[in-house]
C-alpha cells in the first residue's frame, strides 16, 4: 500500500526546529506527500548539531565534534536518507592515553561479540589487572540485565551501580567514566544507571560492528543541505531565519504558530522539534492544562559542552597529532580530534571537546584555551611541545542536552498526546536513548510515524530503523 493510499488528500504540517530531530521528521513526513514547513530560528539547519563561521578567520567550523557510532541505525538511515552516508569517516581504532601517558588502543578482533574487545581491553597498560579483572565482571553483570530491568535502573545513578557492582577508582576514572560522559554528556554522578548500561550494551557489547565510532569528513552544517530538496519535492518549503514566538490554541487544538514578523503560520498538525525550555515558552498559558506531556518541562535540567578549536604552526612532515583523535582520561581535556590542515594558516587544526562541563563552563575563553594548551602538549608531546599556537576558539554550548538525571525517564514525554495535533520530538522526548543524535533522529522519526497513523490508521507505519542484532553468543550469555 502506498504511503498515501488511505488519504483522500495530502495534509500539511508545520515542523517547528531544524535541529537533527526537526530534520528526521520532516524528511519522514515529507517522504508521505505531507505539505511540510520547517521552520528554524538560525541561517542553516541543524540546531546544536551544526556550524558556524568563525568571524576572526571566516572558516567554518563546528561547534563540537560530534560522534557517532555503528549502532546509531536511525542516524544513519537519516543520512542515508539525505544522501550523505559517504560523508562519515569511520574509525575501527580508539586510541586512550592515561596521565602517566600509558597509550591504549581498543580494536575488535574476529572473535564473536561480547568477547570480540576482550583481549584489546585486557592489553590496556593504563589498567591494573585488578582493575580489568572488575570492568569484566562490570561488563559481565550488564549483560545479565534485561531491557525492564535496565529502565527500572533510571532512579539510581551510574555512580552508584558502579560502586555496587565493586569498581575500583581506577576503573572509573581510566574507563567507564570517560566513555559515558562523551556518550551521555554527564557525570556518572548526575546520569540514571540504565542510560549508561544502554550504551554498553548496545555500543560494545552486543554487536561487533556496533562500537565503530564515526566522524563526519565534511562541516556538519554540509549533511543538512540536502533536506530543502526533500521537503520542496512534496510541495513544502524551509523558513530559515524565523523564529517561532508562539502557538496560537483554541478549541483543544493548536490552529497556528506566530513567526517574526507578525505572520501566523497555520497547518492541519504541528511537531514541536525544539528543547523543552522552548518548547514552554512556545505553549499558552491554556495548553499544560489540556496536555500532561507539557506540565513537567520546568523539571528538566542542562548540561553543558565545550569546543575548543586550536590551530597550531606544524610541519606537515612531522604534525603535531598524527592520530585521528585521542581520549583522554585522567584529564579537563576529554577528547583531542585532529581536524588535518588549516585551510587558512597552512597549520594544523585539533579540536578538544569536554562534556559535561559543568565546573569549567563559565570560566573565560582564554583560561580555557591555555588549559587545553597546555593538555595538547603533554598528552602529544614531541612537535606539540614546541609549536606555536597560531589560533584558538572556545565554543560553549551551555545548553547542550537535558541532564540524564536519576528518575527523569518518568517525565520524558511521548510523541503524542491529549493536544490530538501537537506531536512532539527531541533528544529529550521518550526515545529509549540518551541526549544522542540518535536519540534525536529516533525522537523525530517517532514523531512523523505518529502523526502518520492518526491519519492513515488502517495504513500502519514502521517508526524505526530495528537496532543492530545482537550476537548468538551474546544472547546466549545474556539469556534473552
Amino acid at each position: 500500500m502506498s504511503p498515501q493510499s488511505s488519504r483522500s488528500s495530502p495534509s500539511s504540517v508545520a515542523v517547528v526546529g531544524g535541529g537533527l530531530a526537526g530534520i528526521a521528521a520532516a524528511v519522514r513526513l515529507a517522504e508521505h506527500g505531507l505539505r511540510v514547513t520547517l521552520i528554524e530560528t538560525r541561517q542553516r539547519l541543524g540546531g546544536r548539531a551544526t556550524s558556524f563561521v568563525d568571524p576572526a578567520t571566516r572558516q567554518v567550523l563546528d561547534n563540537c565534534q560530534h560522534v557517532l557510532l555503528g549502532c546509531c541505525t536511525n542516524l544513519l538511515d537519516l543520512y542515508g536518507r539525505l544522501g550523505v552516508r559517504e560523508r562519515i569517516a569511520w574509525h575501527r581504532k580508539l586510541y586512550f592515553l592515561d596521565a602517566a601517558g600509558n597509550l591504549d588502543t581498543l580494536e575488535a578482533d574476529d572473535l564473536p561479540a561480547p568477547l570480540h574487545m576482550t583481549r584489546g581491553l585486557m592489553a590496556f597498560r593504563s589498567l591494573t589487572l585488578g582493575e580489568k579483572i572488575a570492568i569484566s565482571r562490570g561488563m559481565l553483570a550488564m549483560m545479565r540485565i534485561s531491557p525492564a530491568q535496565r529502565d527500572a535502573l533510571n532512579a539510581v545513578s551510574f555512580r552508584q551501580w558502579l560502586d555496587d557492582h565493586g569498581q575500583p577508582e581506577g576503573a572509573i576514572e581510566k574507563f567507564w567514566a570517560n566513555i559515558v560522559i562523551s556518550a551521555i554528556n554527564e557525570l556518572p554522578e548526575r546520569m540514571g544507571a540504565n542510560h549508561a548500561i544502554h550504551v554498553f550494551q548496545d555500543g560494545f557489547l552486543a554487536n561487533e560492528e556496533a562500537y565503530v565510532m564515526g566522524l563526519p569528513a565534511v562541516p556538519l552544517v554540509e549533511l543538512y543541505d540536502a533536506a530543502e530538496t526533500v521537503l520542496r519535492r512534496a510541495g513544502g518549503e524551509m523558513l530559515l531565519s524565523t523564529s517561532a514566538l508562539g502557538f496560537t490554541f483554541d478549541g483543544g487544538r493548536v490552529t497556528g504558530l506566530r513567526v517574526d514578523g507578525g505572520r501566523v503560520i497555520t497547518a492541519d498538525a504541528f511537531v514541536s522539534a525544539v528543547p523543552f525550555d522552548r518548547l514552554a515558552k512556545l505553549c499558552d498559558a491554556s495548553m499544560p492544562h489540556a496536555d500532561a506531556r507539557l506540565r513537567r518541562l520546568d523539571e528538566f535540567g542542562v548540561s553543558p559542552i565545550i569546543g575548543i578549536h586550536l590551530v597550531f604552526e606544524s610541519d606537515p612532515a612531522h604534525p603535531v597529532m598524527s592520530l585521528p583523535h585521542l581520549i583522554l582520561t585522567q584529564s579537563p581535556l576529554q577528547w583531542i580530534f585532529n581536524k588535518g590542515p588549516d585551510g587558512q594558516s597552512g597549520g594544523q587544526h585539533l579540536h578538544g571537546v569536554i562534556s559535561a562541563a559543568h565546573s569549567l563552563v563559565d570560566q573565560p575563553a582564554d583560561a580555557l584555551t591555555e588549559m587545553a594548551v597546555r593538555e595538547v602538549r603533554r598528552a602529544l608531546g614531541g612537535p606539540a611541545k614546541g609549536a606555536r599556537l597560531l589560533h584558538a576558539r572556545v565554543v560553549k554550548e551551555k545548553r547542550a542536552t537535558f541532564s540524564a538525571r536519576p528518575g527523569l525517564d518518568a517525565i520524558r514525554p511521548t510523541a503524542h498526546g491529549a493536544i490530538p495535533n501537537l506531536y512532539l520530538a527531541g533528544d529529550w522526548c521518550k526515545t529509549g536513548w540518551p541526549a544522542t543524535m540518535e536519540g534525536a533522529a529516533r525522537s523525530g522519526y517517532l514523531a512523523a510515524a505518529a502523526l502518520l497513523e492518526d491519519l492513515a490508521p488502517a495504513d500502519p507505519v514502521t517508526a524505526l530503523v530495528p537496532d543492530l542484532p545482537a550476537g548468538t553468543l551474546y544472547r546466549t550469555i545474556a539469556r534473552v
